[in-house]
């Protein structure tokens, strides 16, 4: 350790600084206090490794469905002492929330812990099913695909569909049953969301049993963090921001929704319009209410864009009536379209 190390400088240190990195990492993930390594620059610089991290978000982001149970969570994927089921789902609720808002939380970690996961999926869950040949190598090759993520599903409606890739899969023989199908599951892989599932076939899909990640606590959802909903409202913030939004709570009520409220009160007033439009054209969940919808607008809003307009052809007021048309209230129409220099009798 050269004398330019800042562990090096003798100064007074506590009992839990002085031991061995080695040693407050295991403490670390014995205990879960995510906010330890804000205590000290020494425990800061003994618990920022990308190791801990990746294994802190498959504790606490890994889907918590049926098919997880056997034989998923294994040492090499995660090692003691972390024990994912023996997490309540309060305290996982606590965990994503106070993890997502951490600064080492980036969308690039999350997209390399989703792109294991998947992989992890695979290896454990498909092993006994037979793919074709070409099939096979497509499951080999999926590095592209997660490169690529532009023409993925994002479920921008609040709904997920059925997969983006798709491959049949047979059982092995002893496994089959006396049908005539071609083939015995369908493997589905979403890759902005790093699902998987393993389905019969069947011409009604059913969102059961998904492996994903990351994925929140459905009775009790983690906290969207504030990094993703401020300036600079970066591509790189939107698409993290896409990739919580229909899983992790905006707001805590639905009806009062005072954190959305200031946001938009706040994009109007900077005349921010290509953030106020994102926002308008993606669905969220509140913590209270389980099924996502348009991010909310209120009666002030209108009257916001009125004051701050821009004169005819207000970006905000078009952006409004083209995303919001059929939920605008028929006062309110009438002033943005004015503002847009429509004319439009709405008894008609």
């Amino acid at each position: 350790m050269g004398p330019s190390d800042p562990l090096a400088v003798h100064t007074r240190t506590s009992r839990l600084e002085s031991l061995p990195v080695e040693i407050i990492q295991l403490i670390f993930l014995h205990s879960l206090e995510v906010n330890l390594p804000r205590a000290s620059p020494r425990l800061a610089r003994a618990l920022s490794n990308p190791v801990l991290y990746t294994w802190l978000i498959r504790l606490v982001f890994s889907s918590t469905n049926p098919g997880s149970r056997e034989g998923f969570f294994t040492p090499d994927f995660l090692p003691p002492p972390l024990d994912f089921w023996a997490l309540e789902w309060e305290q996982r609720q606590k965990l994503q929330s106070t993890i997502l808002a951490c600064r080492w939380c980036t969308l690039p970690l999350m997209r390399r812990c989703q792109r294991e996961y998947v992989d992890h999926a695979i290896r454990r869950k498909c092993a006994d099913l037979v793919f074709s040949e070409a099939d096979r190598r497509i499951l080999d090759s999926l590095d592209t695909r997660f490169e690529d993520l532009e023409s993925c599903d994002k479920a921008v409606d609040g709904r997920r569909g059925k997969g983006d890739l798709v491959l049949p899969a047979q059982l092995p023989d002893g496994e089959r049953s006396s049908s005539s199908r071609s083939f015995d599951r369908k493997v589905a892989i979403w890759f902005h969301f790093g699902a998987v599932q393993i389905r019969e076939p069947n011409e009604v899909y059913y969102e059961n049993d998904l492996f994903r990640l990351p994925c929140s606590v459905a009775i009790g959802p983690g906290r969207i963090p504030d990094k993703v909903l401020q300036e600079p409202w970066s591509d790189a913030q939107f698409e993290f921001l896409q990739l919580l939004s229909s899983d992790f709570y905006l707001d805590e009520d639905e009806h009062s929704a005072e954190r959305s409220v200031e946001i938009t009160t706040r994009l109007i007033r900077k005349h921010r319009i290509e953030p106020f439009r994102r926002l308008s054209r993606m669905s969220f969940r509140a913590a209270n209410c389980r099924v996502p919808s348009s991010w909310p607008l209120q009666a002030s809003h209108y009257h916001l864009i009125r004051r701050y307009a821009g004169g005819p052809g207000d970006p905000f007021a078009n952006c409004i009536l083209n995303e919001r048309w059929d939920v605008i209230p028929p006062s309110a129409k009438e002033d943005l379209l004015r503002l847009t220099g429509t004319t439009c009798h709405l008894s008609d």
